[in-house]
């Protein structure tokens, strides 16, 4: 089965880090990347998704919009918002993440996150 891992992140150096390490920590997921919460929502649309990663600050639609969008969509899959942002954790919550993570992200929060919510993905 071949699965999907959707990072939306609008700053380039770390999308670029996220999908590198998400490659390195679940090698049987497929990694699709998107500038914005617009381009996520047409990759998922287009490929679907087992697992979504998102920036909440970014242009077009943050990370809590297109997490509402999946909701009223009926989309279900682990999604988690990152930020260096603490204060908008409680709006991310309410609009029903799976977890919320602080920015910058490390290489072993990473391999928790797919341990946590995506083990089929990691490594065998």
């Amino acid at each position: 089965m071949l699965y999907h891992i959707v990072i939306a992140e609008d700053e380039g150096d770390v999308r670029e880090f996220l999908v590198r390490a998400f490659q390195r920590c679940a090698p049987k997921a497929t990694i699709l990347a998107a500038t914005d919460g617009t381009e996520a929502l047409e990759l998922i649309h287009r490929y679907g998704c087992d697992l979504l990663i998102t920036d909440q600050r970014m242009p077009k639609m943050t990370g809590i919009e297109l997490v509402e969008a999946l909701h009223r969509e009926n989309k279900s899959f682990p999604t988690i918002v990152i930020s260096a942002d603490t204060t908008i954790e409680p709006a991310a919550r309410a609009a029903g993440i799976s977890a919320f993570y602080l920015k910058p992200l490390t290489l072993q929060q990473i391999r928790n996150m797919i341990q946590l919510w995506f083990p089929q993905a990691g490594p065998a």
